[in-house]
């Protein structure tokens, strides 16, 4: 697995024309990463672009309607992160009162 890929080659990988990688970096606001005039994308990029191509492609949703669906994907998997750090912490707090218990 490569580090970074240029626009052709994720444009391949993803079974779209380059032109349409360019129009969504500028549509979405995504920053990749540049090299001169060369733009090299990571693998979360791609996964990012995949997202967007997928959720383009189910329905007759705008642009603006695709973007509000991501953030909205993305909004509840910071929520459930929290969620499991909060939980994570309250499971952490149990064990270690248990052993004290144990001790007495």
């Amino acid at each position: 697995m490569k580090l970074f890929y240029s626009t052709n080659e994720v444009a391949e990988i993803l079974g779209v024309k380059a032109s349409k990688i360019r129009f969504y970096e500028n549509k979405f606001k995504l920053r990749f990463e540049r090299f001169g005039r060369d733009r090299k994308l990571t693998q979360k990029d791609i996964d990012k672009l995949r997202e967007i191509i997928n959720e383009k492609s189910k329905g007759n949703l705008t642009l603006q309607g695709t973007a509000r669906r991501i953030n909205k994907k993305t909004d509840l998997n910071k929520s459930k992160k929290a969620l499991l750090g909060r939980l994570l912490t309250i499971r952490a707090f149990l064990q270690d009162t248990l052993q004290e218990l144990n001790k007495a």
